[in-house]
């Protein structure tokens, strides 16, 4: 009887020692991501040709278009593949870039998906255009003034000063809300912008006239802000992101029409 319980003793200080390892949260457009790599590696998708398309894979994997989307455009960063807009997704004989491959597809709980991060934008920043517009003040409006200047003076997209002045005008609004935690909130959910994976949906899935058409909806939500018209500052606000939000869930075998 002494041996049976000291034998179960030893198993069971056995067992306490026993560590098993952190699970990580995959989201699935990684899981989609690394799968479609798999059979690219297999040689099911040969390299030079075209993956199958969006509805497809879609349907194959019992998922949205939109997750699909958010994988295809994963790898096309890591340079597995190159989305040709108009035409889909081609397999490419190349090695996941150095300095993007593994990092890029890291689990980590801050790791948003870009449509998933408008979705939460368009909720948060409707009530935050809706309480700037009631307590701004006129330094507030003047800070929102030169979000927009410092965007406009960019050359392009893609030059730091665009960027820059896009993600103070957000974040000046939700400063003037009155209300600090929406401030943080915005403020982080747009540093998530600068993501590779988000950049890449900006490339090619907006159109060449979108920075100018964003410029113009900024100065549409300031003249609401500015006249304190609570239901106008929303709907410019909500005209903006929707916008973006319907570019971003256009298909990437889909002509640019945004």
């Amino acid at each position: 009887m002494k041996k049976s319980t000291s034998s179960r003793r030893t198993s069971s200080e056995k067992s306490s020692r026993v560590r098993l390892p952190h699970l990580e949260p995959v989201r699935l457009y990684r899981q989609i991501a690394d799968l479609i790599t798999q059979r690219i590696d297999e040689g099911a998708f040969p390299i030079g040709t075209l993956l199958p398309s969006e509805r497809e894979l879609a349907e194959q994997l019992g998922v949205s278009r939109t997750t699909v989307r958010e994988g295809l455009i994963a790898l096309e960063v890591t340079g597995k593949i190159a989305i040709l807009v108009g035409q889909g997704a081609k397999v490419l004989e190349a090695i996941p870039r150095a300095d993007l491959g593994e990092g890029l597809l890291s689990a980590d709980d801050s790791d948003i998906g870009p449509i998933q991060l408008l979705e939460a934008r368009i909720l948060v920043e409707l009530k935050t255009v809706e309480l700037a517009t009631i307590n701004r003040t006129e330094a507030d409006l003047e800070r929102m003034r030169q979000a927009i200047a410092l965007q406009a003076s960019a050359e392009n997209a893609r030059d730091p000063r665009y960027c820059d002045g896009d993600r103070a005008f957000h974040v000046e609004i939700a400063r003037a809300s009155g209300n600090t935690a929406y401030a943080f909130v915005v403020a982080s959910l747009w540093d998530k912008i600068s993501s590779p994976v988000f950049q890449k949906f900006v490339e090619l899935l907006t159109g060449p006239e979108r920075p100018g058409e964003t410029l113009l909806e900024h100065q549409r939500i300031l003249d609401a802000i500015a006249r304190q018209k609570s239901t106008a500052s929303r709907k410019a606000m909500k005209h903006h992101l929707d916008t973006v939000l319907a570019a971003f869930s256009r298909g990437v075998g889909d002509s640019q029409s945004l």
